[in-house]
């Protein structure tokens, strides 16, 4: 049986958006530096030992028979994996992916737990593989927090998550423009992104949720304060993902909410920012740079993935299917 991802939605074709005012965000006070802890394994997970938090490193080498969230959930993976990667593969590849009966996915991911084993913030995807496609496909978020989500296909690594709505239509960018609700020519501080009411918004980069709420003509916003000290602000939002709060920790990719019109705005979409001490720049641009640090080089990815794949090894105790390969082939 096959079963196919489709591509998430069709884009609007409703003209988009207005800004609105700057209102002061919710701070936090950095984060605490974190010592290096213990490395152990247990079952199919590593800790690392923090101050009163562990981190848990999870693998799993799942068969998917009838559906992902299925599979998912039958081996005690989390089930919002399943459309988080549908809207990351979507972005990705042009077409979609098929998968048939017995096809396996392979999958590291952490979670952040107290002492008592509850959960603190949502689990993050650290590498994903489909070794059974006729071009293996893998996704990997840089453990590092250096650079943005990349994704290979074949060993080659194709591109890299730029924004926060996959498939969404670009429909205003960052500079002066002509205000579509008040008329006159003003900055826009962040660019525009069209898309259906309901459509994902993921987070373009790692960091902790510092806002979460109501901001003026903004509309619901979340706000992910980033290492490099700047915030990145998805606007006009319908919905924001369940429990998350501020203070999350949030991976590249991570579900932040839902497309909406919230605040000021003349139709569905996103109008997203990035900031540095209340400064804006262009996401697109210098902002992107200033947000995720210094860029990681091809090499620099590349191996990034073989760390990707170690890490797979370890927390599922057996070799990954690519050092199989390479195995026989030699």
């Amino acid at each position: 049986m096959i079963q196919r991802w489709w591509l998430i939605g069709l884009v609007s074709l409703y003209p988009v958006l207005a800004e609105a005012n700057w209102q002061t965000h919710l701070s936090l006070p950095p984060a605490e530096s974190v010592s290096p802890g213990l490395q152990t394994a247990r079952e199919q997970g590593n800790i690392t030992t923090q101050t009163g938090v562990d981190t848990l490193t999870f693998g799993r080498d799942v068969v998917i028979e009838t559906t992902l969230y299925e599979a998912f959930s039958a081996e005690e993976v989390p089930t919002r994996f399943a459309i988080k990667l549908e809207t990351l593969l979507s972005e990705f590849m042009e077409a979609p992916v098929e998968f048939s009966a017995s096809e396996r996915i392979q999958l590291v991911w952490e979670e952040d737990r107290r002492q008592d084993g509850t959960r603190i913030g949502p689990p993050r995807l650290n590498y994903v593989a489909l070794p059974d496609q006729a071009e293996p496909v893998e996704i990997i978020w840089p453990v590092a927090r250096k650079g943005g989500v990349a994704f290979f296909q074949d060993d080659i690594l194709l591109d890299t998550l730029r924004l926060p709505v996959p498939g969404a239509r670009l429909t205003s960018r960052f500079g002066n423009r002509r205000h579509p609700v008040y008329g006159r020519v003003r900055p826009h501080n962040g660019i525009d992104l069209a898309a259906p009411t309901g459509t994902p918004v993921i987070a373009t980069a790692p960091g902790r949720v510092s806002f979460l709420g109501r901001q003026g003509g903004y509309g619901q916003v979340i706000e992910v304060e980033h290492d490099t000290g700047a915030i990145s602000r998805y606007t006009h939002l319908s919905r924001f993902s369940p429990q998350l709060v501020v203070g999350d920790l949030v991976n590249a990719g991570e579900s932040l909410g839902k497309v909406g019109s919230s605040g000021l705005t003349t139709g569905p979409n996103l109008h997203y920012e990035v900031r540095v001490n209340n400064q804006p720049f262009d996401p697109l641009d210098q902002g992107q740079r200033i947000m995720l640090g210094e860029q990681p080089t091809q090499k620099e990815y590349q191996a990034s993935l073989y760390e990707a794949r170690v890490r797979l090894e370890q927390a599922i105790g057996t070799a990954s299917i690519y050092d199989l390969i390479s195995l026989n082939q030699q």
